[in-house]
């Protein structure tokens, strides 16, 4: 069978585009279907990808409309990527608001199978301009090209941009003649005038601000934060009167997740920071995504991490998104250009990337202000091609923190963004995006991870270059955990790499997996306060078994007692008949009485663990062998007279109950009786390296462990509890461990699939905290 990869380049996907959607599961799932649905083995570049566009953009709400959007494309029905984006947009909100959309109506409203030749796009741009003639004669190459181009676009909604903005080009110096030097002056003057206007209405406070003056917010934690030494971090007067006049002298945080992955501990771990400071304090907490990358980010991620943050038992002051800010921070961007920090540059990654390393400037760096203007606005407009243009902050190409070294602003990419849609086809970078969607939402403080650290002068640059609000930025250690890994680089490899059954796996550290495997809110959260916050760098490795020991002391307190065999061997009690059943209360909860109790059945034939049992006794074994006496818990006294077994696995065990003076025994085991066993499978999660990987020298993937699950099927639970099993309802085994129900499970069905949460043995918890108070 033809692999993904040999069909996505028959149908003209490039190599490096191939590799990416090769690492994205849900993508490939995606383009496989519709690559199903085109019913052609091959493509042109440009059907090609107008089929992946489908493939990616596509969501739930307009599932259906996959196989429509396919057609359309291989019939040359929809023949560009603007055309393909807007009956996308028009579709997913025609059922947002109606529910449903007929054919006719779609194909009407979105021009379906009219597509324009080049001739007739040309012959409606030169009648547009012409009537546009008397206007355009007076104000000559002054004009807004983007009012023009919007204007042109209602007239022919899906012209290729390039197309477009040449023909446009092609048809105003018809008209109007060629740019002349006068043209050009008028255009410097306008510009100026209008820079003028702008530094006049945000005049720069030059006074610096005191102590005395004016007590920041940040002074209300008083010392539990280091104080900054950057010039650049401190706020004037002004901007500190105008902050709190918008948002109040309160305390403001916020968890800024990228939504392009899952969450795990660590960020469980910020989370609770981030929450926890806001709340010590009374203040608030927002949760904003950092959405700067629509490449990899998508819903399933976003409602994920909403999903995150509310069962760790948080709610958020607002939700938030960085692409709520794209018209400001385009407009931010203007400014750093007039002011001359910003500039156009034209180098490929590999060029920046050499030059940037050597101290190099760009050879794009001194370019005029209204040249960068100009090739900034045609970026936006979609007239550049991915990568012929990024532009860059003018810092200092020289600088010994590297990432002052003219870093990147914006760059093109002509993709849908999951929240802002089809609006936009140039993205600001992270680094630029942070800190001024910081200030806009009043953040007083700014809690990072330390690998941010060498950015924190960046942070500032960027604030101090617009004259905003200014954060107070504290960076603090990651959350590293003995035995797993937590990056997302070898997280992907694990899921992708299909060494773990997807983001959700109970051998994970997701939030996801920590979840179904059946960790509690509570016990997440205490562990995370147990191991605080610390700026000791990044190799502090917390003890898994620190982790086990918080879920344990919140289970312990939570999870109602049952009795279940999960290796089982039965037991058949010769002395009493085939009758007999006795009724026994065993408490919910052993310690603490009070809170009630069950029914089981105690009867002549039982289930024991097979562990439990063994063919001949010694001295150091308290289970079933032949002469021993054992406990059945909450039952009584048995004797073992025999144990069969074929090919030395024991099968059977023969006993009988001393009903009168019964001796107390060593041990008592757990047992479920034969009526009332119900079948049901266990998966018992080992760690998942053979070797910590936190301090092995091995590539991680080397250190897989084979048996880090193992499954137990026909394991015995008793029937009783059925009525009140759901996916997650917890439950601790008698001398066994806790356990919580799958998703895998069946409810309607009674298909029940238990997790070993964890086990009753603290062995490690002091060793633990040790290390925690060593950290």
């Amino acid at each position: 069978m033809e692999s993904l990869a040999e069909r996505l380049k028959a149908f003209s996907i490039d190599e490096k585009q191939i590799a990416d959607i090769l690492k994205n599961k849900k993508i490939c799932e995606s383009i496989e279907k519709v690559l199903n649905l085109s019913g052609i083995n091959s493509a042109d570049k440009k059907r090609g990808n107008l089929l992946y566009g489908i493939a990616t953009k596509i969501t739930p709400s307009i599932e259906e409309f996959r196989q429509t959007l396919t057609k359309y494309v291989v019939e040359d029905k929809i023949a560009n990527q603007n055309h393909l984006d807007y009956t996308i947009s028009y579709i997913d909100t025609a059922i947002k608001k109606e529910g449903s959309i007929a054919t006719e109506v779609l194909e009407k409203n979105c021009g379906i199978g009219v597509n324009m030749t080049d001739a007739q796009i040309s012959q409606k741009i030169k009648e547009y301009l012409t009537s546009k003639k008397e206007v355009l004669e007076k104000i000559r190459y002054t004009l807004s090209i983007s009012d023009y181009l919007k204007a042109l676009r209602e007239i022919v909604p899906f012209a290729e941009g390039k197309l477009l903005s040449t023909e446009f080009k092609v048809q105003l110096e018809a008209i109007i003649g060629p740019e002349t030097e006068q043209d050009k002056q008028m255009k410097a003057d306008l510009l100026k005038k209008k820079a003028k206007e702008e530094s006049n209405k945000h005049k720069k406070v030059e006074t610096a601000a005191t102590e005395q003056e004016v007590e920041e917010p940040k002074k209300k934690l008083g010392d539990i934060f280091n104080a900054r030494d950057l010039a650049s971090s401190r706020n004037t007067p002004e901007l500190i009167k105008q902050r709190n006049e918008q948002f109040g002298d309160v305390i403001l945080t916020r968890f800024p997740p990228e939504p392009n992955g899952y969450l795990h501990i660590g960020h469980a771990k910020s989370i609770n920071f981030n929450f926890g400071i806001a709340s010590e304090y009374n203040g608030q907490c927002y949760l904003r995504f950092d959405d700067t990358n629509p490449e990899k980010e998508n819903m399933e991620y976003i409602n994920s991490i909403k999903d995150n943050v509310k069962w760790l038992g948080r709610t958020p002051f607002k939700t938030t998104y960085s692409s709520d800010n794209f018209e400001i921070l385009y407009q931010c961007a203007i400014k750093l250009i007039k002011k001359g920090f910003a500039f156009v540059c034209h180098q490929n990654k590999e060029e920046s990337r050499k030059f940037r390393e050597q101290g190099i400037p760009s050879p794009y760096r001194d370019r005029p202000v209204e040249e960068n203007l100009r090739i900034f606005e045609e970026m936006r407009l979609g007239l550049w091609d991915e990568g012929a243009a990024v532009l860059r902050a003018k810092i200092d190409y020289k600088s010994p923190n590297t990432t002052l070294r003219d870093p990147a602003i914006y760059r093109i990419r002509y993709v849908s963004h999951p929240h802002a849609g089809s609006k936009w086809c140039i993205y600001p970078l992270y680094d630029y995006t942070h800190p001024i969607c910081d200030s806009l939402e009043g953040i007083t403080y700014s809690l990072c991870t330390l690998e941010f650290e060498i950015r924190r002068e960046l942070y500032y640059w960027y604030l101090e270059k617009l004259d905003m609000y200014r954060p107070y930025v504290w960076e603090f250690s990651r959350l590293n955990v003995s035995n797993t890994v937590l990056s997302k680089r070898k997280l992907q490899a694990l899921v992708f790499g299909n060494h773990v059954k997807g983001w959700d796996d109970p051998r994970l550290l997701t939030i996801q997996g920590m979840r179904r495997r059946g960790y509690t809110p509570e016990g997440i959260n205490a562990f995370c306060d147990l191991v605080s916050v610390t700026r000791n760098g990044n190799e502090n490795v917390i003890g898994f078994q620190l982790l086990e020991h918080c879920i344990r002391k919140d289970l312990d307190n939570t999870t109602k007692r049952t009795m279940a065999v999960i290796d089982p061997v039965k037991v058949t009690i010769t002395n009493l008949p085939d009758t007999y059943e006795q009724v026994l209360e065993a408490p919910d909860f052993p310690t603490q009485v009070e809170r009630g109790s069950h029914k089981i059945s105690f009867t002549n034939s039982v289930y024991v663990e097979r562990e439990d049992t063994q063919l001949k006794d010694h001295k150091d074994f308290f289970g079933l062998a032949p002469g021993k006496v054992v406990g059945l818990k909450y039952a009584g006294v048995v004797k073992c007279i025999d144990v069969k077994a074929k090919d030395g696995v024991v099968t059977e065990v023969v006993a009988e109950f001393i009903k009168d003076d019964p001796p107390k025994p060593k041990t008592y085991l757990n047992w479920v009786s034969a009526k009332e066993a119900f079948d049901c499978e266990v998966r018992i999660y080992n760690s998942l390296f053979t070797e910590d990987p936190t301090s092995s020298d091995k590539e991680f993937l080397e250190l897989l462990n084979p048996n880090s699950l193992v499954f137990k099927s026909g394991a015995k639970i008793n029937k009783n509890i059925i009525p009140e099993l759901q996916h997650l309802s917890r439950f601790q085994f008698e001398r066994q461990g806790y356990f919580a129900i799958d998703f895998d499970s069946d409810i309607t069905k009674k298909t029940f699939v238990w997790n070993k949460i964890v086990g009753l043995s603290d062995t490690g918890k002091q060793k633990a905290l040790q290390r925690v108070a060593q950290a």
